[in-house]
């Protein structure tokens, strides 16, 4: 099964999930896409005639450099977040889903943003609390793909 990562995004960027605004990763941007491929062999020949992408997955993960608990309930899976009450509650809620918009550079220092259709937090979430030193909240969102086009993300890079 092979899979390639890359950092896609350079430094910090900005993340929106569902349009609502995460502020700031405090670093860059891992993508991981993992591909299963069929080979195709015929009896006659030896050896792969051709190769067929049968599933594909992608993954990002990034580290969110602020410890709201809005940050947190977007990467807890499962989690509930009451703005009335200020409170996170983990346990008993349902898997979110949104769209996750992702603006940063790129590895020649361009702008790049990379639009993912729909994601829900997927990874492992340790939040540390130490003496003068900043939370960040690693998360890791798994993209689900686009039934009418079959499409995971857009990545767009300007052109100036």
């Amino acid at each position: 099964m092979p899979s390639s990562v890359a950092n896609v995004l350079v430094g910090v960027c900005s993340v929106k999930f569902d349009d609502v605004d995460l502020g700031w990763t405090s670093d860059g941007v891992t993508m991981t896409v993992t591909s299963e491929l069929f080979d195709v062999k015929v009896e006659e020949v030896i050896g792969v005639l051709d190769r067929v992408v049968t599933d594909q997955s992608v993954a990002v993960a990034l580290n969110m450099a602020e410890g709201t608990l809005t940050n947190m309930s977007t990467a807890i899976p499962g989690s509930v977040l009451d703005s009335v009450a200020n409170t996170l509650t983990v346990g008993g809620g349902v898997l979110q889903s949104g769209t996750l918009t992702l603006v940063g550079k790129n590895p020649a220092g361009k702008n790049r943003t990379i639009d993912f259709h729909k994601v829900n937090p997927t990874g492992e979430v340790g939040v540390p609390y130490k003496k003068a030193e900043i939370s960040i909240v690693p998360v890791t969102f798994s993209a689900l793909v686009n039934p009418a086009d079959g499409k995971f993300l857009t990545v767009t890079d300007a052109t100036t």
